[in-house]
């Protein structure tokens, strides 16, 4: 499941990649054919990559919320949980070998 998301979120990357490349090409055109100049066009970039990094980090943290809710609903152990189930099997296994010991004397 995590990887699902994970290739969700690339995805999304990935196709803001691709419309970051498509814009610069289009204010590239219209520089070339002089309806905007090219410090407008680079201000037109910059506000555009501003913008899009700002969405995707809402976005990331979006979907970072929705997969804590699905896992929350799934009822998944946590990291948390697990390293407590390890904690105890450890001590367990200590006193089972202390146990065994004095049982072998």
């Amino acid at each position: 499941m995590e990887n699902l998301f994970r290739n969700l979120v690339y995805t999304g990357v990935g196709f803001v990649a691709l419309t970051k490349k498509k814009f610069e090409e289009a204010v590239e055109t219209l520089v070339t054919e002089e309806k905007i100049s090219s410090k407008e066009g680079k201000k037109l970039v910059d506000e555009f990559v501003k913008n899009t990094e700002s969405k995707v980090s809402e976005f990331e943290g979006q979907m970072k919320n929705v997969v804590e809710k699905v896992v929350k609903s799934l009822s998944f152990a946590t990291t948390t949980d697990l390293d407590a189930l390890r904690n105890r099997v450890a001590v367990l296994e200590a006193v089972l070998a202390s146990k065994l010991k004095e049982d072998a004397k």
